[in-house]
């Protein structure tokens, strides 16, 4: 079990907020983009017959050379760590992690196939977290496109940040869809418009990441698996919810 220090928190939109912690005991943090860590807030351990609050959350920075790491979590009422992080936790506490860990990562090649991140609410944090990667160190890809799905503008977190890495890393697009509103923008569901692409490719298959709600990547597993495609060949998923 590591210790890390929260360090700042950044408001990024009303129900999506960035949580920044710093691991005092290391200079650097040594991950792969994609992978999670399993945060522990306190008491770490049953403390007057409470037990400590654990829940694991993807990495939305990237390796930087830094002992710091950022995570970006939606408010969900009533889930304990949410309540905590939103409304008791303060700069300067200090939380337990394991990690960072597993297997959510990109492949080897990026040149190889077309890759599709399909994402809603904080699920954006592993795609958030490997753009950063690609675009800081000039990785060279094929297509790359992220499908966001969610009810408002206000709710689409790093916004301005994709639209710059839409500039800066050379193939990449993204694709924010909303349920609620009306905008210049896609609208609907964010199926319908990965699945639209995919619909017309000729001769080949994206290799489709898929992180978020539950409901939502069981959805998007069935409609691709009408299509052909298959669990790690094609599909990789992270659940959250």
């Amino acid at each position: 079990m590591n210790v890390a220090i929260l360090v700042d928190i950044i408001k990024e939109t009303k129900s999506n907020w960035r949580f920044v912690f710093e691991s005092p005991l290391y200079d650097n943090i040594k991950f792969t983009p994609g992978q999670l860590v399993q945060l522990v807030a306190k008491p770490y351990g049953p403390s007057e017959g409470v037990d400590s609050i654990q829940r694991n959350y993807s990495v939305a920075s990237w390796p930087d050379g830094s002992n710091k790491f950022e995570l970006i979590i939606t408010y969900l009422k009533g889930g304990k760590m949410s309540e905590y992080l939103f409304n008791e936790a303060k700069v300067g506490d200090e939380f337990a992690y394991n990690g960072p860990m597993g297997i959510f990562t990109l492949p080897e090649k990026l040149t190889d196939r077309d890759i599709f991140f399909v994402a809603t609410g904080s699920g954006v944090s592993p795609f958030r977290s490997m753009l950063g990667y690609i675009a800081e160190h000039n990785i060279p890809t094929k297509n790359i496109k992220l499908f966001f799905g969610t009810r408002t503008k206000e709710d689409i977190p790093y916004f301005e940040e994709m639209k710059n890495y839409e500039k800066i890393i050379p193939n990449f697009e993204f694709i924010p869809v909303l349920s609620r509103e009306e905008w210049t923008g896609k609208n609907g569901y964010v199926h319908e418009h990965y699945l639209n692409v995919i619909d017309n490719m000729i001769g080949s298959k994206p290799l489709v990441y898929f992180c978020g709600w539950d409901r939502m990547i069981s959805e998007g597993r069935q409609h691709l698996a009408e299509r052909g495609f298959e669990m790690m060949k094609d599909i990789r998923v992270e659940i959250f919810g």
